[in-house]
Parts: structure tokens; sequence; C-alpha cells
């Protein structure tokens, strides 16, 4: 009797040979910044570098190829972004990923003059509105994301729109997690892509076996919480909202701090894993005694 050393992947993974992802990552100089102190905006750039390195690790079980994982971080024009995502959409028959940060102003005009990268959804000048009907037109069953911008509340509506334009194929399952981009005395504390990065690579305690976005979101707020009890400053404000639609139906990894099976090794582990997440914001307030 042989025995299947293959091991087995969670079904809420993308499936490896039908998914693909675009990871879109823009930073443009804000005039109205002052930088005379802080640290500004956390770059999107090396953010999104970052994610794509992560999407693809074993370490959270390989959730993407390399090889279907394109970036686009070097100021790519709006029209080499819309290539990437259709070639991505006519190869994705499982799970189409699109991510997308940027810092600074969002309605400026392109270098084309005619389209803005997000734009209200009635408008047909949007750069992710045009993202937001490739995906619609793909054959991909599973659609995801991410979004981390000034205005991710307007661009999320060309995503979430509940009266698709006619004569798109179908309704895929939708998952969206975004925030959009503050900065508190100078420096952004509570950037949303590395953050999501960092759930990925450390595990969320208390979490399931595979991330889904809605796990993902929770530990996320959970940080965003956690960072508001180490700054001692009346005027910090609560931790800012994420965008969240669906969500069950995708994971982008692997749970790192998910506890083995046997429930023997699994009760010598500490109750919770050294940096790993916290499950949710409860979970935080609990732990600071509030």
């Amino acid at each position: 009797m042989t025995v299947d050393a293959t091991p087995r992947r969670h079904p809420l993974l993308p499936v490896l040979a039908g998914s693909r992802a675009v990871l879109v990552g823009r930073d443009t100089p804000d005039p109205d910044a002052d930088y005379g102190f802080g640290h500004g905006y956390e770059s999107a750039v090396e953010a999104t570098r970052a994610l794509a390195r992560t999407l693809v690790s074993p370490n959270i079980g390989t959730p993407l190829l390399e090889a279907h994982t394109e970036q686009l971080v070097r100021g790519e024009s709006p029209e080499a972004v819309i290539d990437a995502v259709r070639r991505a959409a006519a190869a994705a028959s499982d799970t189409l990923l699109f991510s997308y940060a940027a810092t600074g102003p969002e309605h400026w005009e392109t270098p084309e003059g005619a389209e803005r990268w997000t734009e209200d959804p009635a408008s047909r000048r949007s750069v992710l509105g045009r993202v937001a009907d490739l995906m619609r037109d793909s054959a991909a069953t599973r659609l995801v994301v991410l979004l981390d911008c000034g205005s991710a509340q307007i661009a999320a509506r060309h995503f979430t729109r509940p009266d698709p334009p006619a004569g798109h194929r179908h309704g895929a399952q939708l998952s969206l997690l975004g925030a959009g981009r503050v900065m508190l005395f100078g420096s952004e504390i509570d950037p949303f892509t590395s953050t999501l990065t960092k759930a990925l690579q450390a595990g969320v305690d208390g979490g399931p076996e595979a991330l889904n976005l809605v796990a993902l979101g929770d530990a996320v707020r959970a940080k965003f919480t956690e960072l508001r009890y180490l700054v001692e400053n009346e005027y910090i404000p609560g931790a800012k909202e994420l965008l969240i639609h669906g969500g069950y139906e995708v994971a982008l990894g692997i749970n790192r701090a998910f506890p083995p099976d046997d429930r023997d090794v699994a009760l010598r582990y500490p109750p919770r894993y050294p940096g790993a997440f916290f499950a949710h914001p409860d979970a935080v307030s609990e732990s600071e005694g509030y």
C-alpha cells in the first residue's frame, strides 16, 4: 500500500494553474504634504513588491505562482496596466487578483490627459473602472481586489457595482479588501498593504487554517487598534475603517499560527505565537485590560 505524500492544498487557496495576479504600485509626490517632520507616506511601490513576494512564498502555502504574478511598479502607463489585466483575465479560470496601491493625489489626470486612475463610477474616464470591467468579463470564478489609496471608497465602487454593465459574462464571486491612506503628525502609522503582508507572513493567532479576506481584514483591524494603544497621544483618532466586500470565498495564504492537528503537540504551544497578529480588535482590547 502506497501513501500519497503530496500535501493537501486547502480548497480556499487559488488553484495554481488557473489563477493570475496583477499588482500595481504607484508613488506620486503630494505637493500639499508637509514633509518637514515625520516620515510621510509609506512607499506603495515597496509595499507592493513585498506583497508580491509573499503571495508566491511556500511559507504560506504558495497561494500563487511567480510566473502568473505580474508587478507594475515602475510608473507604467494606464494602458500598460490595462494590457496586463487583460492578459491575466484571459488566462484566469479560477482566481483573478488585482492589487492597487498608490500614494499622492488620485484625481490628477494621467499624462495622456484623458483618463484618471480613480473617478466616480458614473464617469467613463477611470482606469480602475476599465480594470473592473475586464475582471467581470473574465472566466475566473473568484475575483480578488485589494485597494490601498487615498480614494479607496470611490475606487471600490467600480468593483462592487450592484448593476454590472449589460453584456458582461457572469457574476463571479468578488472578495474586496482595502483602506484609504491617512497621515497622522506627518507619518502614515497604519499602512494597509504592508500590514496585510505582515499578517500573511506572521499568521493570525486564533484564526482559521486558511486566511480568507474576512480573517485577514479582522487581523489588520486588530493591528491598527493595537497601534493606537502603543501611541500615547490623546489626539490620535480611532483605527481607520477598512473596506470589505465578500471575502469568505478565497484565501491568500495558510495561517502560520494555526496549531498542528495533533492535540498533544498543540497543547505544548504557547497561547499566542510569537509575532502573530491578533484575530480581532476585541482581542487587543482584552489583552490591554479594557
